[in-house]
């Protein structure tokens, strides 16, 4: 019916004879001993490695097995599709700024929906636009750079011509599948 061969389903249950031999002895007062108990725990041990294997080969993937057959056995039934990972809603916050480095800004940032530094679900990083420019920027487009970090903080490095500038940087979350939320407020720091 599920098509499982018949050495393998031999082993599982000889080895279900062997615990239940052991599991007996100990259950009676007169043949308890430590040796006998350290034997029904070895054998239980070994008998649950071979159910384990058993079950995950022959049964889990086995497409013969129907989801009722197997919420009847008490094993989980997998999904088969993928959950789709959402869009993030909300924005990372500037946290902080660091310009004690020269032509170096550290820029610490948190989710708006909390208080602490986790990402939200699904979320694999804060994307940084930045441009350094004498005038606000007016629009998204205009940020001539942009960098992926995975984690708080993101650094910034400028050259010799940068400094004294004034960088405009917008942040906003990118999920696993490269999708990207809304940016947050355009913020602004002087190049040290």
């Amino acid at each position: 019916m599920w098509s499982i061969p018949i050495d393998a389903l031999t082993a599982t249950t000889e080895l279900q004879t062997k615990w239940e031999a052991a599991y007996s002895i100990v259950t009676d007062p007169a043949t308890k001993t430590s040796s006998a108990v350290h034997l029904k725990n070895a054998t239980r041990k070994e008998y649950e490695t071979q159910l384990r294997m058993f079950i995950k080969s022959y049964i889990t993937y086995n497409p013969k097995v129907s989801d009722e057959d197997k919420i009847n056995m008490g094993l989980p039934v997998h999904k088969t599709t993928r959950t789709p990972v959402p869009v993030p809603t909300t924005v990372p916050n500037v946290s902080g700024i660091d310009r004690n480095a020269i032509r170096r800004i550290t820029i610490s940032f948190i989710d708006s929906g909390s208080d602490h530094r986790a990402k939200p679900a699904g979320v694999q990083g804060a994307v940084i636009k930045w441009i350094v420019s004498d005038t606000p920027p007016v629009g998204i487009d205009v940020f001539t750079n942009s960098l992926l970090d995975t984690r708080s903080p993101i650094t910034l490095e400028f050259t010799d011509q940068q400094r004294g500038k004034t960088v405009y940087f917008i942040l906003a979350w990118q999920n696993t599948r490269g999708e990207m939320g809304n940016f947050g407020e355009i913020q602004s720091s002087i190049v040290p």
